[in-house]
């Protein structure tokens, strides 16, 4: 979505694993899924140039992804995970003061956030390892890619100029929620020996966000050279009536 606005992250933390856990407060086993998301945000700004400097327009464009998030899960499981990792987040970044969610997102993207919710969880599906740590910089993902197809994503000829990569903003664990345990419409098949079925779920969600600014600036477009040929035939023209018209 673009706002010039759009719409898509990737982090780094530990992959995303499912777990059923037993339960004694019965006396029948009850089983909980236990889940951990990482949820990656990337925002950021493109700033347009005439040829001449002065700045035209400003895009802010946003991608999301999360790592496995809800799609081992049955297609019903998935929904109630994905809607309760939604609510998870938008609640924790809209009351979380320290540290605050970065003002860009806070200011452009934060109320849109729900519009990314997916059976996956947020946005898209990010790759599952992150056992050698996360720098989009270096290791692009298909949803960091789309975020600078977005900002690049305008009218007219111009040229980059300038481009911040992109910038961490806070630590990898800054901010981390929760939810569950959520009921889960359909029991969910663990592998536990024997199989059961896990009827809820807990799980801890990692957000963690990147910057990415850009300056663009607009290619002068060059007189067409028939038209200025044309432009110097009609000034001729006229240079050769009014010197007919002259008196002798």
């Amino acid at each position: 979505m673009i706002l010039s606005r759009s719409a898509r992250v990737r982090l780094l933390a530990a992959p995303i694993a499912f777990l059923a856990l037993q339960q004694l407060a019965r006396a029948d086993m009850v089983y909980t899924v236990d889940g951990f998301l990482n949820v990656g945000i990337y925002y950021g700004s493109a700033q347009l140039f005439s040829p001449g400097g002065t700045l035209l327009s400003t895009t802010y464009a946003m991608t999301v992804e999360t790592t496995v998030g809800c799609v081992f899960l049955g297609l019903a499981d998935q929904k109630a995970c994905a809607a309760a990792t939604d609510n998870s987040v938008v609640a924790g970044l809209a009351t979380q003061t320290s540290p605050a969610p970065p003002p860009v997102f806070s200011e452009y993207f934060e109320s849109q956030l729900p519009s990314f919710e997916d059976i996956n969880g947020l946005g898209n599906s990010a790759p599952e390892s992150f056992d050698a740590g996360f720098d989009p910089t270096t290791t692009p993902t298909a949803t960091s890619e789309a975020l600078y197809t977005d900002l690049t994503s305008q009218p007219g000829s111009f040229v980059v100029t300038g481009d911040t990569g992109f910038v961490a903003y806070g630590a990898q664990f800054d901010y981390v929620y929760t939810f569950g345990p959520i009921t889960l419409p359909v029991p969910y098949e663990t592998t536990n020996n024997p199989p059961c079925c896990a009827t809820t779920m807990i799980a801890g969600i990692n957000v963690q966000f990147f910057e990415r600014d850009l300056q663009l600036k607009e290619v002068a477009t060059p007189e067409p050279r028939g038209m200025a040929v044309v432009g110097v035939g009609i000034l001729l023209l006229v240079a050769r009536r009014r010197a007919n018209r002259s008196p002798s």
